[in-house]
This record gives structure tokens, sequence and C-alpha cells, in this order.
């Protein structure tokens, strides 16, 4: 079957380089010079009940050890330009500037309640794996991250209640695989001198944080310790709820709709707070593809708006905030002040992608909180990744590392670089191009290095 001569109705006529998935997969190099793994039906004469072909033994995989195995798996990532989340910061090329700088906004986090940095760049820049960066390295330091990736259908960026309720179900604890508030709230919620302490520091009279840890301290029914938290992370209120009310206080609101910005920004300054309390450095919020703010209508961006200055304002604080409280209104049916303010400490980072549509990032942080994501990465940091690749695909495949895998690394690193400088590629190309530049070495043994390199050169410039 390998090298057989076959036909796609888009890309033309190519031959067979590889089975896959027990041969419903080919990868063809197409006479055109492009390479694709493709599924078999696609092809001219493979009916869907067509019999699969049979691989030949040379490509029967053998049984894995569990090194292989991992091995493998992050090749495949790899394939689709995507580092796996427990090698992000093994696989990460470049980007020394970026991390310093997100380092050092953890750090003032926890130092002076607060602080933001926004990601901007093309689609494939690597804005997601920032995101998992900044996340394992919060995480290192202690703190509490609540992470959210956007998007127009589900979660769109107007919805500043629906935003903080995906926060707080997705809340991670460092060394642990719990979820949520539920194990942050029990911690405080069990020590009365943190109750009162936050009391203490709740600026806002009807303070929902407060409240309902009075209700978790003073209630033995889990279904109804349940229900306090599942409201307090966006869930709807329940009747039997208000049973832990006093006789005459009036049940504080989340507001779902309306001005309600002002009120989540306000919250997730409260649980930083209430991170501190339990003995962590903070939270750390997390907000992906911010970018679909662009394709909001008109009278839905500047809800959108209102979120994101509401929460970079709670961050910063009124001494470091370009923006001025009195430009967030507050809802109709209760004022609510901006932050906490004492004892927080939240750090807020969000991505975007380059738009003339876009969030106005200029007028609301300093170009030192702005990380403009460039497709320039030196020949060195890209040979760097490319030696771990080499190791790891020789891992994958049960083959040792060679010099012709030594010669590709070394060449190819240069070319790749040009290619990025030159806008040919971005990041994830260039990850997904390395995976494939040992894919030929391995099923092509007679494949000439300097072929090889020679066609990458030419594809680059």
């Amino acid at each position: 079957m390998i090298g057989t001569r076959v036909e796609h109705p888009t890309y033309g006529p190519g031959q067979i380089v590889a089975l896959f998935r027990n041969g419903e997969e080919w990868m063809v190099r197409f006479d055109s010079g492009l390479r694709f793994r493709r599924p078999r039906q696609e092809f001219n004469g493979q009916m869907p009940n067509t019999p699969a072909p049979t691989p030949t033994s040379a490509f029967v995989p053998a049984p894995m050890t569990p090194s292989q195995l991992d091995a493998r798996n992050l090749i495949e990532a790899l394939r689709v330009g995507v580092a796996p989340t427990q090698h992000a910061q093994e696989l990460t090329i470049g980007l020394e500037s970026e991390r310093a700088s997100l380092g050092s906004a953890l750090v003032q986090a926890h130092q002076r309640g607060g602080d933001v940095r926004a990601v901007i760049g093309e689609y494939g820049y690597g804005k997601s794996h920032i995101v998992e960066l900044t996340s394992q390295e919060a995480l290192q330091r202690k703190f509490l991250v609540a992470s959210a990736s956007l998007d127009l259908q589900e979660l769109p960026p107007h919805r500043g209640f629906n935003i903080y309720g995906a926060l707080m179900r997705s809340l991670r604890y460092p060394e642990s695989d719990e979820r949520g508030m539920g194990p942050l709230l029990d911690a405080v919620a069990s020590v009365p001198r943190l109750r009162d302490e936050l009391r203490e520091l709740a600026p806002a009279e009807n303070d929902p944080l407060t409240f309902a840890l009075d209700a978790l301290s003073s209630i033995t029914s889990t279904r109804q310790q349940m229900a306090w938290k599942n409201w307090l992370m966006g869930g709807r209120r329940v009747k039997s709820m208000n049973r832990a009310m006093p006789r005459g206080v009036k049940f504080p609101s989340i507001y779902r709709v309306g001005h309600n910005a002002r009120q989540m920004a306000y919250l997730l300054s409260g649980v930083s707070v209430l991170a501190r309390l339990a003995g962590f450095s903070g939270l750390c919020v997390l907000i992906d593809e911010a970018e679909s703010y662009s394709l909001l209508k008109s009278y839905q961006q500047p809800k959108a708006s209102l979120f994101f200055s509401a929460v970079i304002h709670a961050a910063l604080g009124d001494e470091r905030s370009p923006l001025s409280a009195a430009d967030l209104p507050q809802h109709r049916f209760r004022d609510y002040p901006p932050a906490y303010g004492e004892r927080q400490s939240l750090f807020f980072l969000f991505t975007i992608t380059r738009s003339d549509n876009r969030l106005p990032l200029e007028a609301w942080l300093a170009d030192d909180k702005v990380l403009a994501l460039e497709p320039h990465y030196t020949p060195q940091e890209i040979g760097h990744f490319l030696e771990q690749v080499m190791d790891y695909h020789a891992l994958a495949y049960g083959y040792a590392v060679g010099e012709r895998q030594r010669q590709v690394r070394r060449g190819a690193a240069e070319h790749l670089a040009q290619g990025m400088r030159n806008d040919r590629l971005n990041i994830r190309a260039v990850v997904r191009l390395a995976v494939e530049l040992y894919d030929l070495l391995y099923l092509h043994p007679e494949y000439e290095v300097a072929s090889l390199l020679d066609e990458l050169r030419g594809q680059m410039r």
C-alpha cells in the first residue's frame, strides 16, 4: 500500500507515504508539493463501504512502553500545533521577556493588590499558550487560578455574569485536582476568625460573600450548603436558601442583567481576598479569546467594554488605574464599590487578536502592561525546540537519533526563523513543520537531507 499512487478530488494526484488508524487515514505527498493526512474515503475510488486496506507489517506498531506512549501522544498533539499542558513550559519557544513580565505582574498582584496584562497577537502566535504558561506559573506561586475561553455563542464577552460563573466553576488550586469555589468557601467558613476578618474588610453592606459564609457556617444540610455554593458560582437561588437568612434581612443579589460589571469585578476582587485569608497568594483570572468582542453587535460592545474595564480597575485600584470608578455605572437596584481594595490580590490577564474593532487597550492600560506577540524568533530558540522534538520523536517511534536528524535540526532552525521573519509562518506552523520534518526522515531513510533542507529554504523565501 505504501507508495501507491492515488487521486484526490481537491489536491490532485499523489503518493501514499504512511498509513494511520489501521489504514483509515493516509499520509499523501501530492505532486504539487503539499503533504496532508486525509481520510481514505476522500480519495477517488475509495467508497465508504470499501474494505480498509491492510497496512504492511513494517508499519504495524509494536506494543509501547508508558514512556513511548506518552511521547507518541505528545507528537500527535504537536502535529496540530499545540503543546500539551504538561509540557507547556518545556516546549515554549522564546518568550523570555513575556514570561519575565508575567512573573513580575504576579509579584505586583500579591504585594500591591493587583496587576493586569493584555496579550495581543495574530492567530497562531501563541496567545493561548501564554495563558497556559501563566496558569502554571500562578499555581506554582500559590495563586488560585480561574480561567475562561470566550465564545460568541456560548460565552460572549458582553455577558459579564456568565463569564463570572464560568471563572468560578473553573477555579483551580495549587497541588490539587479540586475545582470550583467549594474548597475555598469551606476553608474560610469553618474558621470564625476568618469570617469576622472578611466581614470587617467587605466595603459593601449587603455583601454576597459574607452572607454565604455565614450561611455555610450555620447550616448542616449538605444540600443547602451546595445550593449556597452553586449560587456564588453563578447558579440559581433556591427557596431553601432563605432558611439561613436572619429574619428581616434582605437576601443579597448577584445581578444577571443590567449594569452588573461593577458587581462582577467586586466579587472577583472579594474572591481574591478570600484566597488570601485561606493562605493562598491571591486570585489569577485568565480570559482567552477576547477577540470575539470584535464580532459583537454595536449595542453589545459597550457592555463588554464595561466588564473588562471594571475588572482592570478593580485589579489596579484607584491610584494606578487610568480608568475612573465614576465611569463604571451602578446597578439600578444597588450600589457597589469597584473592588474590595484592602487585602485583595487580583491578577487579570486576557488575550485579543489584532483588529480595527478590538477592545480599546490604549485607553485602559500603559504600554508595559500590553504584551504584543511578534513572529520573530531566533534560530537558536527554534533550534532548541527542534532538538526537543527530535528526542521525543525518536522515543515515540523507537529509533536512535542519527546524524540525519541532527543535520536537519541544525539546518532547519535558520530556515524556519527566516520563514517567520518573512511572515510565511506563525508559531503554530513552526510546531507542525518540526514534526513533519522528522516524519520524513523516519518514513524515508533514503531521503537526502540536503534536498530536504533545499526544499524548506525555497518555501521560506
